[in-house]
């Protein structure tokens, strides 16, 4: 039997290839928080939102909340993008 060539990527299954809760600790800590709060949080989302008024955030040292804010934006909408 002959040896693969180092450096040459050996052809993944499916399992491999797509997350799942199965083989991926991270996405299954993700929904197990999504399914604890998501609902909570996306109501109070929605309530601030249809408030309309400007919003002033405290300042935290060492914190920055839009900084933070925006990237979990930019990284749920790549999550939302992978979805099959």
């Amino acid at each position: 039997m002959s040896k693969p060539i180092e450096g040459v990527l050996r052809h993944k299954n499916m399992e491999e290839e797509t997350m799942s809760i199965e083989n991926t600790p991270q996405l299954r800590s993700f929904l197990q928080m999504w399914m604890m709060s998501g609902g909570m949080v996306i109501s109070t989302v929605e309530e601030v939102v249809n408030d309309g008024r400007g919003i002033e955030l405290p300042a935290i040292p060492g914190r920055d909340f839009k900084e933070e804010l925006t990237k979990l934006s930019e990284l749920i909408g790549q999550i939302i993008s992978r979805i099959e």
